[in-house]
């Protein structure tokens, strides 16, 4: 806003933040390379909650944050590579449902474990009480801008 002091903290955490997303979006992009994904198909891959998990494409959208036309086409590159099934929900034909294959069952555990030795490297350096205390400032700073966007 013009004419009010900023806190000097405020670009110093914007940056931080910045700096942590691209660090992120980095290794991301290593996980992408070695399991042979591209970044929405790495994404889409992790959204499956389990394994053995069926969700509709509206689902997928959502826990992507992506348009259902979007992840349908997302779904359709990962059938296309054999790690996602498709299936007409038994009550709604009109709903499919998606879900791992065994190569892509296989596909969905080195992502978890790519992304639990990613997680363990960035958090290692951290004692336990900062790394709650984080997350809890994260969570504020998340749920701030979630109120701003539907303003």
């Amino acid at each position: 806003m013009k004419g009010v002091p900023q806190d000097p903290t405020v670009p110093l955490l914007t940056g931080l933040v910045r700096t942590i997303r691209d660090c992120c979006q980095r290794q991301e992009g290593v996980m992408c390379r070695k399991l042979a994904l591209t970044p929405s198909q790495f994404a889409c891959l992790v959204a499956m909650p389990e394994p053995a998990a069926e969700l509709n494409v509206q689902q997928v959208a959502k826990v992507m944050g992506l348009s259902p036309s979007r992840a349908s086409r997302v779904v359709d590159s990962l059938v296309r590579g054999g790690l996602f099934a498709r299936r007409a929900m038994d009550h709604d034909r009109r709903t499919l449902l998606v879900s791992l294959t065994s190569t892509g069952q296989e596909k969905w555990q080195e992502a978890q474990k790519l992304l639990t030795e990613c997680e363990r490297r960035l958090l290692a350096h951290l004692p336990p009480q900062p790394t709650r205390e984080l997350a809890e400032t994260l969570k504020t700073l998340i749920s701030a801008h979630g109120k701003e966007e539907s303003l």
